[in-house]
């Protein structure tokens, strides 16, 4: 289920961007499994899941292309532009699929790691955690709602 869920996300993602970008996706299965496990543990929709794991795939492509903007590299501009044109895509996406209150979460931390990076502190934030985190709030919620109903 987890390579269905994955290539079926890749797709809609595919499907979705813009072919003047020319952005390919590509993201390692390792990746990919970070946020796996965070979907299963969660009583979630199949389409949820597909959402929830295309905003985790565009926002680590986005970061990447951010993390490998190097002074003098042939790439630079290129590299700029794609991660810029990813966050962009992503708040797109989530729109689209109707996750605002997942990036109204997420924007410190987003924010908080473009800092970081800017300053030259290129250390990986799991966005699983920050992600599941979301998830177990959102089901508190939830479940605070369906109590004083």
């Amino acid at each position: 289920m987890n390579n269905q869920l994955a290539q079926e996300t890749f797709r809609l993602l595919q499907a979705d961007m813009s072919p003047i970008a020319g952005i390919q996706l590509h993201l390692s299965p390792v990746e990919c499994e970070q946020l796996l496990p965070v979907l299963e543990r969660h009583d979630l929709e199949y389409s949820r899941k597909v959402h929830l794991l295309g905003i985790y795939i565009i926002l680590t492509l986005a970061a990447k292309r951010h993390m490998e903007c190097v002074p003098h590299h042939p790439d630079l501009t290129r590299n700029i532009l794609d991660g810029d044109y990813l966050y962009s895509f992503y708040l797109q996406f989530a729109v689209k699929t109707r996750e605002l209150d997942l990036v109204a979460y997420l924007a410190p931390s987003i924010k908080k790691m473009q800092i970081r990076r800017a300053n030259g502190n290129f250390a990986e934030e799991n966005l699983a955690v920050i992600m599941e985190e979301f998830l177990v709030r959102e089901q508190r919620q939830q479940g605070r709602t369906s109590k004083a109903i």
